[in-house]
């Protein structure tokens, strides 16, 4: 049966802006927006509370957000070094008995920390593993794309990029340090044939602005993991030609590294200065679902998928998504269906 939803602030994309109104959909779609409640339809009364689009994170590793947040070094010159130190550890405590736990309740572990943060689709960056293909897996995850690890750690980079499917993107960790080494790493994927339109760089932050200019050139587009970055690094990277360009959405990575869930990044991010609140909300909605070349997500405007979550309304709550932790994440419905509620 169809739900209507009345008295809620929608938000919507910042051009179109948020309203007091009535939206109604099913399990498949959303049926329409500023309609009244139809005969036969459940309503459901959310004076004082807005509707968001659920938040898409274009960057996680799923099955690794039980592992604590580590580094073993103050700074890292480049984000290699980073995985040469942690790769020995997971023979050690207490990496040896958390990489023991069964891939569904990992899988899981990731899913609910997105869900909970008022996530509804996440870009894995490793396999699709089985348990991320359930219908019950709390959250969407992309279906289609491509990817490498590294230049570093991937031998095979041209082979990755030739098997990504038709219309899908390539994702591949890219410039991630603040060395001569992630300095040249862009210039290394064009020479390999990998920089192209469907490509998407995660993390970026030893790119020049002529990197930069070459990589919007080639019509490829950046996720940013500023927590990360800054994290394991120190720095993050100059991320407004990406965002003036609409090619570019933020992801959280997993907890090995990151703050925590995407309203933690999102924080983090607005902490750098470089982006209004209206394009961080972008790079976590519409303009995600553009680079990730999903369509039906990121908006909450009909025919578009029933994804999305409950909180408090506010006078702006484009600036008020900033403040928010969890805990005002009220409730969390993805294809329609209640998924989470606190």
């Amino acid at each position: 049966m169809p739900i209507a939803i009345v008295n809620a602030l929608i938000v919507l994309p910042p051009e179109i802006g948020a309203r007091m109104t009535t939206l109604r959909f099913d399990a498949r779609r959303i049926l329409s927006l500023d309609q009244p409640p139809q005969r036969g339809d459940t309503v459901l009364d959310l004076s004082g509370r807005a509707l968001y689009p659920g938040m898409i994170n274009a960057h996680d590793h799923l099955e690794l957000n039980h592992y604590p947040r580590s580094k073993f070094r103050p700074v890292y010159p480049n984000a290699h070094e980073w995985g040469h130190d942690f790769l020995p550890k997971l023979a050690e405590e207490p990496y040896r008995t958390l990489r023991k736990k069964p891939l569904e309740e990992q899988c899981n572990i990731g899913g609910i920390k997105n869900l909970r943060s008022g996530v509804t689709l996440v870009a894995q960056h490793n396999p699709l593993h089985a348990p991320l293909r359930e219908a019950e897996f709390p959250i969407r995850v992309l279906e289609r794309y491509g990817w490498a690890h590294s230049l570093h750690f991937e031998p095979k980079i041209q082979r990755s990029y030739r098997r990504t499917p038709r219309g899908a993107v390539w994702m591949i960790h890219l410039a991630e340090g603040t060395d001569a080494l992630a300095a040249a790493e862009l210039r290394q994927l064009q020479s390999l044939g990998c920089l192209k339109a469907n490509t998407v760089l995660i993390h970026g932050v030893g790119l020049s602005a002529e990197d930069r200019q070459a990589a919007l050139e080639a019509g490829a587009g950046l996720i940013w993991c500023p927590s990360t970055n800054y994290y394991l690094l120190g720095a993050t990277g100059d991320v407004r030609e990406f965002a003036a360009a609409r090619r570019l959405a933020i992801g959280t990575d997993s907890r090995l590294t990151a703050d925590g869930d995407m309203l933690d990044e999102l924080r983090a991010a607005a902490k750098t200065g470089q982006l209004d609140v209206h394009s961080l909300f972008r790079a976590v909605t519409t303009d995600a679902a553009r680079l990730l070349r999903v369509r039906d997500v990121g908006a909450l405007l009909p025919n578009h998928l029933p994804d999305f979550f409950i909180a408090p309304a506010s006078s702006d709550p484009y600036a008020a998504l900033l403040t928010f932790t969890p805990h005002n994440i009220e409730a969390v419905y993805v294809g329609g269906r209640l998924r989470y509620q606190r």
